[in-house]
């Protein structure tokens, strides 16, 4: 007669945990790269409905700058970018209890610890020379506990640091330098670097560079060496299919990875033993007007691709490389930027100031994502300094 009862108590605890452990605090950041000073932008993840509310300001310890968009006329004057100031994806990173940043108008980095209680307050730890000139992609290695910046100014390279919870970034090795020609700040988007990342066994840091067409981009990786260093000497590939290369995001291993294009789409590459970088697939999104920013889910088997010239998400099956949709975003919000993932969530930097969050549970059953949340943060100033997007915990 007990039987029943016990198995209605099992199911009432077990249910109890999961809620509690899906009602973690979550919270998601983004920067805002201002000259006048650099903050981090936290809100609060509602646990119900995966909404985003209450914007939060915190100091980074540092400076902003944009990088110069060329003219397309000649005579014509660089000017700064409207919607993307430094050309890249990854400008914002979040491992562990730790929130990464660059301060590009400073030429430093800067580390954050965010506390499980109230994530939306991260605090700043250190800051530290980033070795080079504009730093603008930043990656992080939990298991060899390094963190990388890549520059992308007139000093352009990687440094790395070794991280720690208490005494922050410390200088780790030699600066590597990549010979770019640039300036400071650069002037791109074409011929200016993009990306940087660990791969998923943290055994070696790519690097992706966009090329000034018609000459192709460049993928940089620099194996990790028995000792658990970064090497110095890295391996470059040219593949000629790779245009504008810009983020880089691993695909659930090591061998296959997808890069977007801002030229076309976006390409799916294989990773050989050697570290070089063929591509398997070129994705052509038909009428694409700058497709600089991926995002992959394994949870959805889904890669997405964001345009700075369109607001709809194009959705691209991991496995074909076929396109098998659209997220469809709100016209207002225009192009769609930075992105980040978390749980059945996607949340979206905006061309407008504002973050796109879309509900992506539908494509479990061949659904389209559906935007449940346009929120507007007009509020919080001028839009063009903002970049990257991450979430805490990190998944």
């Amino acid at each position: 007669m007990h039987f029943p009862t016990y198995l209605l108590v099992s199911q009432l605890v077990s249910a109890l945990v999961i809620n509690q452990r899906d009602s973690r605090n979550r919270a998601a950041y983004f920067l805002d790269d201002n000259p006048n000073g650099s903050s981090i932008v936290s809100l609060k993840i509602n646990p119900l409905d995966g909404t985003l509310s209450d914007p939060i300001r915190t100091y980074t310890g540092g400076e902003g700058l944009q990088g110069l968009f060329m003219s397309a006329t000649p005579g014509v004057p660089a000017t700064p970018g409207a919607t993307d100031p430094l050309f890249s994806q990854d400008a914002v990173l979040v491992s562990q209890d730790y929130l990464f940043t660059v301060n590009t108008g400073s030429n430093t980095v800067s580390m954050f610890f965010i506390d499980k209680n109230a994530p939306w307050s991260p605090r700043l730890i250190n800051t530290a020379s980033s070795v080079g000139e504009f730093p603008m992609s930043i990656a992080y290695s939990p298991k060899l506990k390094t963190t990388c910046v890549l520059n992308g100014g007139a000093k352009a390279g990687v440094a790395c640091f070794s991280t720690d919870h208490a005494k922050g970034l410390t200088p780790l090795g030699s600066f590597l330098p990549i010979a770019l020609g640039q300036t400071t700040p650069p002037v791109g988007p074409p011929g200016t670097t993009s990306d940087i990342v660990f791969n998923p066994s943290e055994t070696a840091l790519f690097v992706t560079i966009k090329g000034d067409p018609p000459s192709p981009g460049f993928i940089y990786v620099y194996p990790v060496t028995s000792s658990g260093t970064i090497s110095s000497a890295p391996k470059i590939s040219n593949p000629s299919e790779l245009v504008v290369d810009f983020s880089i995001s691993f695909l659930g291993s090591d061998s296959r990875a997808v890069i977007t294009d801002a030229s076309y789409g976006a390409a799916i590459v294989d990773v050989a033993d050697d570290w070089s970088v063929t591509v398997e697939k070129k994705i052509v999104v038909a009428g694409q007007g700058a497709s600089c920013w991926g995002a992959y889910s394994q949870r959805f088997n889904t890669i997405f691709i964001m345009d700075a010239g369109h607001s709809n998400i194009t959705l691209v099956d991991p496995e074909s490389g076929d396109i098998k949709g659209f997220a469809v975003q709100n016209a207002a919000g225009m192009g769609s930027l930075d992105t980040a993932q978390d749980q059945t969530y996607l949340y979206t930097l905006k061309g407008s100031p504002s973050i796109s969050v879309s509900d992506l549970s539908g494509l479990t059953h061949g659904a389209a994502p559906k935007e449940i949340q346009s929120l507007d943060l007009s509020a919080l100033g001028e839009r063009a300094t903002w970049t990257g997007m991450a979430i805490y915990p990190s998944s």
